[in-house]
């Protein structure tokens, strides 16, 4: 039997299992006084603990060591996209990106954006969940829609990070893997599925934002997040 893994942000301060945490080692997993467990915190931290009492109010755990500490890597990706009206699609790309590693996901609407409202509390838990499925050590950052014109202009004092924005153009724009710099902090634009305006796209380019294509296939919003985050992985492989 596999040892569970949980998330708790804190457990050297704060050992104890969350309230929705607790409900999943008592009830879902039947945790005992004694069991082992795996505690991420989110940052590069995995302990490894042993559960002292388990009800599906409050489990409480002792830590036994760190068995693992990992620095941030190199590089970092932080996805912003225009989501779309099916919401599913969007939790199944947060819950992908989240399982490869990624730093951040936001969301703007923009001129042709289907949808302009969206609730982050249930992607936090998606995020959550990837985290410990994948044994990722880094918990994704999830942020709040705003608008286009409110994230260009955030994201204009970036002058070290790398911007892009995925581009549909004729002739095409170069391939991702021609446009990147290696070892940077990367933020990926993803417009909606009616693509971004004349003048969006202007004004990206205005703006220092590098234009990428990702090949011949005009892909789902959903499906060119998923592309982008893990093309900047494997380029990233030795």
């Amino acid at each position: 039997m596999s040892i569970p893994v949980f998330y708790e942000p804190n457990p050297i301060a704060s050992p104890f299992l969350s309230e929705e945490e607790s409900i999943h080692a008592h009830r879902v997993l039947r945790l005992k006084s004694g069991d082992p467990i795996f505690i991420l915190n989110g940052i590069g931290q995995k302990f490894e603990a042993k559960i002292d009492q388990s009800t599906s109010k409050k489990t409480t755990f002792h830590l036994l060591k760190e068995i693992e500490n990992s620095a941030l890597p190199a590089y970092s990706i932080h996805l912003w996209i225009a989501p779309t009206k099916q919401m599913e699609r969007m939790e199944w790309m947060v819950e992908k990106c989240a399982e490869f590693g990624i730093q951040s996901i936001g969301f703007f609407h923009s001129r042709y954006s289907e949808r302009k409202e969206i609730k982050t509390h249930r992607l936090e838990k998606i995020v959550v969940s990837a985290l410990k499925q994948s044994k990722n050590l880094f918990l994704p950052n999830i942020y709040p829609i705003i608008s286009f014109k409110e994230l260009v202009k955030q994201l204009s004092n970036k002058e070290h990070e790398q911007k892009l924005f995925a581009y549909i153009s004729n002739p095409p724009s170069p391939s991702l893997s021609k446009s990147i710099q290696q070892n940077q902090a990367y933020h990926i634009l993803i417009g909606p599925e009616g693509d971004f305006s004349t003048e969006e796209s202007a004004a990206l380019l205005a703006s220092d934002w590098t234009p990428f294509s990702l090949g011949k296939a005009i892909l789902r919003t959903e499906t060119a997040g998923l592309a982008a985050t893990h093309a900047i992985h494997l380029l990233h492989e030795n």
